[in-house]
């Protein structure tokens, strides 16, 4: 008797309090605690304030949630020990993160925010010259502790022996400036903000190898982290970038130009692939307008390239409405005449004037690139076309400008 009253009990308990626990509340934007580090400009403290690229972006992402950031949740780490916080503690988030193939698994990732490169800094009186990873094996490299940088060079073949290993970017600045160290392996921009702040002016160094292609930086979340909550996360992040003001530009945008130059890409595309797309679109909206413009806001394929997607076509009336646009359809029907690029440029009224005057040419300015975070120097050929409707529209191309060598 005893054991069915037992067994009676169990299932009491399992009825009521396993339920129960089921539907205990999920973790919440409000439950999380946000781990960073002095990494300028996109995340750093400053007389007391908390702020950056990353910090910025993260207050527009929660109150685009409608929330607002508590600052008071970001606690500022050296970069190991807020890694491990990361890896081990619910409810945490880390930025800004390089997303490495090594960290994949360890963490639900939000992104990009901005890509970076490693380089390796070296005083200029020390005459070091590397050509190859080979050459890296002669000199001592000091890096930060489960960084980005040290697993980056591993990978380009430097001995884990040949490091001096820190988790304060301070003392390897001392070791690099005494000779301590040959070099330091760390982000281009962020290393160079570090540097001036440490008092070792550009004329006293310079970057002597690059440890390999530009990563891109995450919010890198605990694993235990709700998918729901990450996606949401990831949407506030993309709505970021994509939605324009009035003048035409996302906060996104408004936010790089405040801290970093703006870049070339490393993506080539040649003059003659845009002229063709441009001038294939063309006898397109002279045969069917209408179609075509439908065919180019759903991103088909040429209009938006299935293989490149930083190669899309967009198209403007002569009034400077969008028409059609193959990489965000959210702008059609929108009018940006007198709206200006985050420099200031009315690139879209020079677009359209030019065309109308000269029915094709080449406009400069300032744009983001959806196969790549940043801000970057794009360039757009356009061309005056009269639809099958017999209204002129332009219809344009650009590509992202690569830098001179």
């Amino acid at each position: 008797m005893l054991k069915i009253e037992s067994m009676l009990t169990i299932a009491l308990l399992t009825m009521f309090i396993a339920p129960a626990m089921s539907y205990m509340p999920a973790p919440s934007v409000e439950h999380l605690v946000y781990i960073t580090e002095q990494f300028p400009p996109f995340n750093y403290q400053e007389e007391g304030m908390l702020k950056g690229i990353s910090v910025d972006l993260l207050d527009r992402m929660l109150n685009r949630m409608d929330m607002d950031l508590n600052r008071s949740r970001i606690r500022l780490s050296a970069w190991d020990a807020g890694y491990q916080i990361a890896l081990e503690e619910n409810n945490t988030v880390l930025f800004s993160t390089a997303r490495l193939p090594e960290r994949e698994s360890s963490f639900k990732w939000v992104g990009p925010i901005s890509p970076t490169r490693i380089v390796l800094f070296a005083m200029k009186d020390k005459a070091i010259d590397i050509e190859s990873p080979e050459g890296l094996k002669k000199y001592k490299i000091g890096v930060i502790h489960n960084s980005a940088e040290q697993l980056l060079a591993i990978k380009a073949g430097l001995d884990p022996k040949d490091m001096v290993v820190e988790n304060n970017s301070n003392i390897i600045m001392k070791f690099l400036e005494d000779g301590t160290i040959d070099a330091w392996a760390y982000a281009e921009i962020p290393g160079m903000w570090l540097l001036n702040r440490y008092g070792i002016k550009t004329s006293q160094y310079r970057i002597v190898f690059d440890l390999g292609d530009d990563f891109e930086l995450y919010y890198a979340f605990n694993m235990d982290t709700p998918d729901s909550l990450v996606q949401a996360f990831q949407r506030a992040l993309s709505q970021t970038k994509q939605e324009k003001d009035l003048d035409g530009i996302s906060d996104y945008e408004k936010i790089l130009y405040k801290y970093i130059p703006t870049r070339y890409s490393t993506q080539h595309v040649t003059d003659e692939q845009v002229i063709r797309l441009v001038n294939f679109t063309s006898s397109c909206i002279e045969s069917d307008a209408s179609g075509t413009f439908k065919r180019i806001s759903a991103g088909e394929h040429p209009f938006k390239d299935k293989d490149d997607p930083a190669l899309y076509v967009f198209v403007y009336d002569t009034e400077i409405n969008m028409v059609a646009h193959a990489d965000n359809p959210r702008l059609v029907g929108m009018n940006f005449m007198g709206k200006v690029d985050v420099s200031g440029k009315k690139f879209r009224d020079e677009i359209v004037a030019g065309a109308i005057k000269n029915r094709t040419g080449w406009v400069d300015y300032i744009y983001t690139n959806p196969a790549e975070s940043g801000l970057y120097y794009k360039t757009t050929y356009y061309k005056l076309t009269r639809g099958s409707d017999g209204t002129l529209y332009v219809v344009c191309c650009g590509k992202y400008k690569e830098a001179q060598r």
